[in-house]
């Protein structure tokens, strides 16, 4: 019966959100705080992964948060409005992550040249591997890929996200260790992203 109580969690956690995002959509300054209340945590645990420096990440939840603002009048109250969140939040980082880039080259002019092609190459190096560490996720069950975005975007404890996903939770923290072994023999492998058949 704890898959019953957390699934009555969620539902009154998605009335709660469409009876705000109803509200924001006109114009409901209060509402829109409660809204941000809902999904700061998760933005900001986004923010966090995806924006490679970390004085970045206010900066890029504010900027979600003023863009959510603007466009409120498009929101569809019978929608959870986390995904949209954590799409913008994703394009800010990245544009973020490219502004400081841009910085950060037009700063190279002052270091020798063999040190800015290494550091040119480790943050090649570096979006590389995420790249791949995106796709082995995506190549993930969608089970596993749900229990990826409970517990490590959205935060959730594996207790909470077990229950979500109908699993026990020792079956959920076994898939965890089988997903965190992948991606350990993924990074230990020259050849990159291995996939299971």
């Amino acid at each position: 019966m704890i898959g019953v109580g957390c699934m009555n969690r969620r539902a009154g956690y998605a009335d709660a959100e469409q009876e705000l995002l109803a509200k924001v959509q006109g114009g409901d300054v209060a509402a829109f705080e409660g809204l941000t209340r809902l999904h700061i945590r998760s933005v900001l645990k986004y923010a966090s992964v995806v924006t490679r420096v970390r004085s970045d990440v206010e900066d890029v939840a504010q900027e979600v948060l003023l863009i959510a603002w603007r466009r409120r009048a498009g929101f569809s109250p019978e929608r959870s409005m986390l995904p949209w969140l954590l799409v913008t939040t994703r394009n800010i980082a990245l544009a973020a992550n490219r502004r400081r880039a841009r910085d950060a080259a037009e700063s190279l002019d002052a270091v020798p040249p063999l040190q800015a092609w290494a550091q040119g190459q480790a943050q090649r190096d570096a979006a590389d591997e995420l790249a791949e560490v995106r796709d082995l996720i995506g190549g993930l069950s969608e089970t596993d890929q749900k229990l990826v975005e409970l517990c490590f975007v959205e935060g959730r404890s594996f207790d909470d996200a077990s229950s979500d996903l109908g699993l026990s939770p020792p079956a959920a923290r076994k898939r965890i260790q089988r997903i965190r072994q992948r991606l350990v023999a993924h990074r230990s492998t020259p050849t990159g992203l291995q996939t299971e058949n």
